[in-house]
């Protein structure tokens, strides 16, 4: 392979040996891989494998062989790294022992951690604070990595929200607590959070939140101090939904406004900026929609590339390691949409595409 290495745009030359390795050694005679432009993999850091949208448009429950089929799909799409966070039954955490010959990255939460009343019904086993530790415990003994604390939600009538702002799920003493557990187990915390609980949460030592509606700019200064990570799912929050009324029109605007400012404080401050497709999203469409929102197409790319696979701790491309590579025809820092056409996908080691 000889193309340009992104997003620092050097030049890369090496080759994918009949092992899967990378290596810059012995380059000669094989046969070249299609593509200019190169990332060391594309990340998802908010994935929901095993969850869909019923016809009525509300989160379903999927079975493990569509569950497998979304993984699939990802892994053609470029997407090389999965986090899970948070899916129905376990499902997630059966796929990852039995994976069908998949080669990439899937780090997996399990269970969504919510109490009675304050999740969608069809996606989650109420979880009460008394018993908050235990079911952290038991998700990263059976293999996750990450736990996913649904920090705030609203309160569910009749399996749906009402219109109404979401409210805490735990105490903080009881979020402190699980944060502890959690990391002495050696596994790590990503927090939903929609509303201004996201201070609290981020003084409260969880590793990265997610969505962040109503982080201030001393919430995001103080995550980058310590070295957390923000995943804004900008997908899901951002694009328009199917006959939206204006309200809701006038509520996307706002949030567009107050990213524009925060991410700017974010990529300022170097916190670490996570993209995720949170079932409704694509990546290409995230990355475009940081560079709408003023983070310039380098620090974009990274949050989909580089920057998330180190946070993430999932090896890219490197000397002596399974490859993992998605090559391009056309730059993607000119046009984020070109993410949505891989030329060649090889995950550890394995050519996908």
């Amino acid at each position: 392979m000889n193309a340009t290495l992104l997003p620092e745009g050097v030049p890369l030359a090496g080759v994918v040996d009949e092992r899967g390795v990378w290596t810059s050694e012995g380059l000669g005679d094989h046969d070249a891989l299609p593509g200019r432009f190169v990332l060391p993999g594309l990340v998802d850091a908010h994935g929901h494998l095993s969850v869909g949208v019923g016809e009525d448009g509300s989160p379903r429950a999927l079975s493990m062989e569509e569950t497998r089929r979304n993984l699939a799909r990802a892994r053609e799409s470029g997407i090389t790294a999965i986090r899970d966070t948070g899916g129905p039954g376990g499902v997630t955490l059966r796929l990852l022992h039995d994976r069908q010959g998949d080669g990439g990255a899937l780090l997996v939460s399990g269970r969504f951690l919510a109490p009675s009343g304050q999740y969608f019904p069809a996606l989650y086993e109420p979880v009460e604070a008394t018993d908050l530790v235990a079911a952290a415990r038991a998700e990263i003994a059976a293999g996750a990595r990450w736990v996913k604390l649904v920090a705030d939600f609203p309160m569910m009538r009749e399996g749906a929200p009402p219109p109404a702002d979401a409210v805490p799920s735990y105490s903080i003493a009881d979020v402190r607590d699980l944060v502890q557990a959690v990391h002495e187990a050696g596994a790590r915390v990503a927090a939903h959070t929609t509303t201004t609980l996201a201070g609290e949460l981020v003084a409260a030592g969880v590793d990265s939140i997610e969505h962040g509606n109503r982080l201030t700019e001393s919430d995001v200064l103080e995550l980058a101090a310590r070295g957390g990570a923000w995943t804004p799912t900008l997908c899901a929050l951002l694009l328009p939904w199917p006959g939206e009324d204006e309200g809701r029109r006038e509520r996307r605007a706002r949030l567009r406004e107050r990213f524009s400012h925060l991410l700017g404080v974010a990529v300022e401050r170097d916190l670490t900026i996570l993209t995720g497709t949170d079932v409704v999203g694509d990546i290409a469409t995230e990355v475009r929609l940081l560079t709408e929102l003023g983070v310039p197409p380098r620090r974009a790319l990274e949050a989909a590339s580089g920057a998330a696979l180190r946070y993430l701790d999932v090896t890219g491309l490197a000397e002596g390691r399974p490859a993992n590579l998605i090559s391009y025809h056309e730059d993607p820092r000119e046009d984020p949409e070109t993410l949505a056409r891989p030329a060649a996908v090889i995950a550890q080691g394995s050519r996908i595409l």
